[in-house]
């Protein structure tokens, strides 16, 4: 059994309509997410979890960055979630998503490291800026909440029904260190305002590599975006 990355990734956002295949500074959004995944060094691999209409469109880059593809349910992004810990055999998953192209990497590998030291069914670091996080989830306690949610909305959130039963999980939530804390921050893309921001930031930050997220916090805390 192994740790793994699975980005949840889906086309038919409501808000802002194919924001995967968006550009930011030559790129999409979508390659940008798995180059910052694939630069995590404790998760043993990565993949996509993602719908039947999405796969065509993002296929290419995934395999060219070499990132498998799980497609499952549109709508019930627990089941399909669960479909891939069957099929990978993942211990534990690191759960991102395709809204955040400042998902940290150093997050991702401090939150996998706190979760196998702590035995938590889900562990996060609460407080980062928003859409810079990540959730690592015990692929056992993900089948038993995928077994038992009935609620549509515990089925299309993949977490929530472990946060709503938390008498039957253990939910372990880290403190970011201090100049990280800083949840008024908002770095995802859900809007047509979001993407804009996010092409000022890569288009001041960008050099060919992944930016890291203490980059990001000096430069708006510097006015910039």
């Amino acid at each position: 059994m192994i740790d793994a990355i699975v980005l949840q990734a889906r086309i038919r956002s409501t808000r802002l309509p194919g924001k995967l295949l968006l550009p930011l500074c030559g790129k999409t959004i979508f390659e940008h997410i798995l180059a910052r995944l694939l630069a995590a060094c404790a998760p043993d691999a990565v993949m996509v979890a993602t719908t039947p209409s999405t796969e065509p469109r993002i296929a290419a880059a995934a395999a060219s960055h070499g990132v498998p593809i799980h497609v499952g349910s549109e709508e019930d992004v627990l089941g399909r979630y669960a479909e891939a810990v069957s099929r990978w055999e993942l211990r534990n998953v690191v759960r991102a998503t395709g809204d955040n192209p400042l998902v940290s990497i150093e997050y991702i590998d401090m939150s996998l490291k706190l979760h196998r030291e702590s035995g938590a069914d889900l562990t996060v670091y609460s407080d980062l800026p928003y859409g810079t996080g990540v959730e690592v989830i015990r692929g056992d306690s993900l089948l038993l909440a995928s077994a038992s949610a009935q609620d549509p909305f515990e089925r299309e959130h993949v977490t929530q029904y472990i946060y709503r039963h938390e008498d039957r999980f253990r939910v372990l939530r880290g403190a970011p260190e201090p100049f990280f804390c800083r949840p008024e921050l908002r770095l995802t893309v859900d809007t047509e305002e979001d993407y804009r921001r996010m092409e000022r930031i890569y288009g001041a930050l960008y050099r060919g590599r992944p930016i890291g997220l203490g980059e990001v916090i000096a430069y708006l805390d510097s006015g910039g975006a």
